[in-house]
């Protein structure tokens, strides 16, 4: 006799797959595969609707039709493992990014990575909620504990932009050849912001939330450029921007 774990896995299995194997259903008004077909369009109904709501972008970019096919394959690819259907969805940019009829659209995987960071920026915690990183003996930074770097190979940011303003000019004149584009990703309030920031400022950020010390973060960044260009776009980008608070401390306030 099987187990009540086993049958669960089981009719997952049958509601994803949409085939009844190794199911008993007990008789009823209508047939098995009736009753199986009702479950999955229930379920699969939701997984695609949650997907959307974090995809915001994407769907607008690729229809209704187009988004619905996708979403429904990567949902049998991978199903949640969680209950909390928010949290759903983290794979799909990489899905995407090997979708055969996605093949023609580069730049769909990146915006798709940009409106995950934007998703979890809302459910995260908000700029009040912030972490502390010793710069030198004296400075210090705090940032946003829920501020995303995005390093990216498209510019999404742009085409999110130009779909929010409905400006198809805008949107036509979007240069989609590849090229390194960096954003980052925080909230105020109830606002989501995503800015993009230079190359050496982006790999000094995502070293630094990383755990690195603030001289290897340096270090990376000026593999990136030359070390005075690569410390004037730290400065702009990271120490001046609005996410980010220096802090100086005399020796007994020194974390």
């Amino acid at each position: 006799m099987l187990s009540l774990a086993d049958v669960q896995h089981a009719l997952a299995h049958a509601i994803v797959s949409g085939t009844a194997t190794g199911v008993a259903f007990l008789p009823g008004p209508i047939a098995r595969e009736e009753a199986l077909r009702v479950h999955r369009n229930t379920v699969m109904g939701a997984l695609v609707g949650a997907l959307r709501l974090t995809y915001p972008t994407v769907d607008r970019l690729v229809g209704e039709e187009f988004f619905d096919q996708a979403a429904a394959q990567f949902a049998q690819q991978q199903p949640p493992s969680d209950a909390r259907l928010a949290t759903y969805g983290a794979g799909f940019a990489d899905f995407l990014q090997s979708y055969t009829p996605a093949a023609s659209l580069s730049y769909l995987a990146d915006v798709a990575r940009m409106d995950l960071a934007i998703d979890r920026a809302a459910l995260g915690p908000g700029d009040d909620a912030r972490k502390r990183f010793g710069l030198d003996n004296n400075v210090s930074v705090d940032l946003p504990e829920g501020l995303c770097v995005l390093a990216l190979n498209h510019p999404a940011d742009l085409i999110k932009d130009a779909l929010d303003t409905d400006d198809d000019r805008a949107l036509g004149t979007i240069d989609l050849r590849p090229a390194a584009r960096w954003l980052v990703v925080w909230r105020i309030e109830r606002r989501i912001i995503v800015k993009p920031v230079g190359p050496a400022a982006g790999v000094f950020l995502r070293a630094l939330l990383g755990g690195a010390p603030a001289n290897r973060a340096l270090a990376a960044a000026a593999a990136h450029a030359p070390l005075e260009a690569a410390t004037l776009e730290i400065q702009r980008d990271v120490f001046a921007a609005s996410f980010c608070r220096v802090e100086t401390h005399s020796e007994e306030q020194r974390p």
